[in-house]
């Protein structure tokens, strides 16, 4: 039986390729080659995001755990009541702590934190926490005087781009440098270490200097 004769559009759809077809006068081989390269960064700026998620999580938790331990609760603090979390971001720790104990007799604290969401980390950030958790807690989570609101808005940039990754979809014609900058700016608000060991490892602004050109 012979094989079945694929072309490019069958594999990955003339509707995926539709945007880089666009953005390449129409140009099939230029518009892979885009598609391509939107591939290249968008695994560059994931390498990234992901010290950004788990320094942002990290340094949210030690706060929050450290706040529960001085009133004495002996209780996890995303159990403690005086955290007062909103029935919706109490329900994620339900599934979280759900999949973090699936298989296992012991709720382990850090399997729990790792299953909280990019998202999850950022809602505590929203408004309705300023006086229950900013002011009394989350602000020391962050270096030098930092703006609530702006951090929140910030790392909503980030939380989208990081979305549009995850689900492989086109980035090229966002601002890339812009958010590449947002990534160092709110790493060096984690921790100017993690700025850093980010600058150190990225491969963003070689890959960003690889875009293929348009057509003449």
């Amino acid at each position: 039986m012979a094989s079945p004769s694929w072309t490019i559009d069958d594999l990955l759809s003339r509707p995926r390729l539709r945007p880089y077809l666009a953005a390449s006068a129409g140009d099939a081989e230029q518009a892979l080659r885009l598609y391509e390269w939107n591939s290249s960064i968008s695994g560059a700026f994931y390498e990234s995001l992901h010290y950004v998620e788990i320094g942002l999580r990290n340094a949210m938790d030690r706060r929050l755990a450290d706040w529960s331990r001085r009133r004495q609760t002996n209780l996890p603090w995303y159990l403690d009541p005086q955290v007062r979390l909103t029935p919706s971001t109490r329900q994620k720790v339900a599934v979280a702590r759900m999949s973090a104990t699936r298989g296992r007799r012991v709720e382990v604290h850090g399997k729990v934190i790792a299953e909280l969401s990019f998202g999850f980390w950022w809602s505590l950030l929203a408004a309705e926490y300023n006086r229950r958790l900013w002011q009394p807690c989350l602000h020391a989570a962050f270096e030098g005087p930092v703006r609530r609101g702006i951090l929140h808005s910030e790392l909503n940039e980030l939380r989208l781009l990081r979305n549009r990754i995850a689900h492989h979809e086109p980035i090229h014609l966002q601002d890339l440098a812009g958010a590449y900058r947002r990534v160092l700016d709110v790493a060096g608000r984690i921790s100017p270490l993690l700025r850093v060991r980010i600058e150190s490892t990225t491969r963003v602004p070689t890959v960003l200097s690889g875009r293929p050109l348009p057509p003449s």
